[in-house]
């Protein structure tokens, strides 16, 4: 029996378990035990409605757990799929029941495929897995009551690569059947390079910080939020980060600069709908407060890791270092020393040359 594990049991798990399952696969669904109140519905019955655009309907999900042994036993492919500040916390709780051969994917990685190597570096442990990050995840969705998650929006084109990227064909083998969406990349750094939140929300958020707070809750930003001076910001990140690549002798996902002129900005092409993809993206409410993971997750864990690559590739990110800074300031939160590091992701002693070797070869 071919099992697929997803992990994680937010937005994007629900869909992803419930997508699969309505495609005739096998699924394991997994949420932390920290958690298992919100996720109590699905554990109970084991069912995920889907609904929206594409497949539809109740999903019976074959193994619904809090316990991570059973829902890594016998998996081929384990998805995670959680916010890139969970990612320690399952890491964790996972690698003692990594087996051989299974593949591990990190959707919406944020460099999440290196810090897991990088922990099983730090552990010792010599498992022959393959482990491979994405830009985003393929669905655009939300809870809309337990268990019940709405599908607005897919992802015409995700970016993969594995750890190293010589075996990215080999990842592709295998994914592409299952999400044909997904098109291979040099390496994965280019592909939390290519992550469009990081990019988009954070600047998006921190400069409507006084709309925010004084909504309550009821803002909408892209409705009212991306106006022409914040895409500007928008555009100069997504121009600093391309800079990165191009650094390490690669290209970031391409967009035309009429992509950055609408209030969506390129969310609208990065996710489409069916029909008014942009009317679709502007009913999205959020985020509601500061402390919302526009700011939490995509500043630490995206954007401060690009600097720090920054400076080590002697590419200046001066953008992106004004909204961690502001982004600090208005949080009250040091997210320079609480974010994603290179040291982390074991690239604080490489070189230029050396980072792009261990990003292709697994040397360095």
């Amino acid at each position: 029996m071919f099992r697929i594990a997803v992990l994680g049991g937010g937005h994007g798990g629900h869909c992803m378990a419930a997508d699969l399952t309505l495609r005739g696969y096998t699924v394991s669904f997994y949420e932390h035990r920290s958690f298992a109140e919100q996720f109590n519905t699905t554990l109970t019955t084991r069912k995920v409605q889907l609904s929206g655009i594409g497949p539809q309907g109740i999903a019976q999900i074959d193994r619904v757990t809090i316990d991570i042994e059973e829902a890594m036993d016998g998996a081929a492919i384990v998805n995670v799929v959680i916010p890139a500040f969970g990612h320690d916390l399952f890491f964790a709780e996972m690698i003692p029941f990594l087996s051989d051969g299974q593949i591990i994917v990190v959707w919406a990685g944020d460099f999440g495929s290196l810090r897991l190597a990088k922990l099983l570096q730090d552990k010792g442990v010599k498992k022959k897995i393959t482990i491979a990050e994405t830009n985003t995840i393929p669905y655009g969705c939300r809870l809309h009551s337990p268990a019940h998650i709405k599908l607005l929006l897919t992802a015409p084109q995700v970016v993969i690569a594995a750890l190293p990227g010589d075996d990215t064909s080999q990842v592709m083998a295998q994914l592409s059947k299952l999400w044909p969406a997904l098109m291979a990349t040099d390496n994965v750094l280019v592909a939390a390079l290519s992550n469009p939140n990081p990019i988009v929300h954070p600047p998006g958020a921190l400069l409507n910080t006084g709309r925010i707070q004084y909504s309550q809750g009821e803002f909408y930003m892209y409705r009212e939020g991306i106006t022409e001076a914040v895409a500007r910001v928008i555009k100069g990140i997504y121009t600093e980060t391309a800079a990165l690549a191009k650094a390490l002798g690669c290209k970031v996902v391409e967009y035309e600069a009429r992509d950055f002129k609408t209030p969506t900005s390129i969310m609208g092409v990065a996710f489409q709908a069916p029909f008014d993809t942009q009317g679709v993206i502007a009913s999205v409410r959020g985020p509601n407060s500061i402390h919302n993971r526009y700011i939490t997750e995509d500043l630490p864990y995206g954007l401060v890791p690009m600097s720090q690559l920054g400076d080590k590739l002697d590419v200046p990110t001066p953008l992106i270092d004004a909204i961690i800074h502001i982004g600090a300031a208005v949080c009250n939160s040091d997210f320079w020393q609480s974010g994603r590091s290179l040291a982390s992701l074991g690239l604080a002693e490489m070189n230029r040359e050396e980072i792009i070797d261990y990003v292709t070869t697994g040397r360095g």
